[in-house]
Parts: C-alpha cells; structure tokens; sequence
C-alpha cells in the first residue's frame, strides 16, 4: 500500500510539472499566425504551409517570447485572387479598398506570385500565460 502511495504521489508531482513547465510552441504560433491572416482578409489566399519554433525565452514580465519560422503558400495566383476581389459585390467598398491596399502590399513584397508559390518567413512572437492558455501580447 504504502508503494501504491508513491507511486501515485509521484505521478502526481511529475504531471504537475509538466503542466508548469509547458511554454508555447508551433501550434500556438500557427493560431496567431492564422488569426493575422484571417484578420487581413488574407486566409483564403495565403495558407500556413509548415512552422518551426526554433528558441524561447521568458522575461521578467511573465511574458514568453518565441522565435519561429515558418512557410505561406499561395492558394492561388495573386492576379487571379485580385480580380476576385474586385469583382466581388458582397464587400463594402471600404472592405474592397482595403484588401486591394493589402493585395498592392503583398505585390511589393513577393511579386506576381502564381498558385503554389511558396514564401519563407521568420517572426518573434511574444504571449503571455492566462487562465486560457497561451495568450499573444499585441
């Protein structure tokens, strides 16, 4: 009985600490990362293609800042995808300008870039630990 008791205790302590020790990874920068994009208006043309972590760090502040890189691959062809929409009467004319300014920025960037493209990018990513898990800090 009495080894029953230890076993479980340690159990206990190690899934404790594990949960403590936890920091934010790939699948937490893939949130924020979709979530920019989704922000943009950008998600259906541009998808998260792969993502690596490749350093943390915690500050003082309770804040932890991770390194990542990661690839965008178009969906479609940027002209293709700009004609769409222009065309595309369910959005406000301000919604409109908007994207096309967004579209003119990502052009500038990457060039007339055709479905399939891909596009590799590095970003430092900072959250902070909340009741709800892993929180980005604006």
């Amino acid at each position: 009985m009495a080894q029953f008791a230890r076993i479980s205790l340690l159990v206990i302590a190690s899934l404790f600490l594990m949960a403590c020790s936890q920091t934010p990874g790939e699948s937490d920068a893939r949130k924020v990362l979709k979530a920019e994009l989704e922000s943009a208006r950008l998600d259906e043309l541009l998808k998260i293609h792969s993502i690596e972590k490749h350093n943390g760090y915690e500050d003082n502040d309770g804040r932890y800042t991770i390194e990542v890189s990661y690839q965008l691959k178009a969906a479609s062809s940027l002209n293709d995808y700009a004609a769409e929409v222009k065309g595309d009467e369910s959005l406000s004319g301000m919604d409109r300008f908007a994207l096309i300014m967004a579209l003119s920025a990502l052009r500038v960037e990457y060039g007339n870039f055709d479905k399939g493209d891909t596009f590799d990018e590095k970003r430092v990513l900072t959250f902070r630990d909340t009741e709800q898990g892993w929180m980005p800090v604006e």
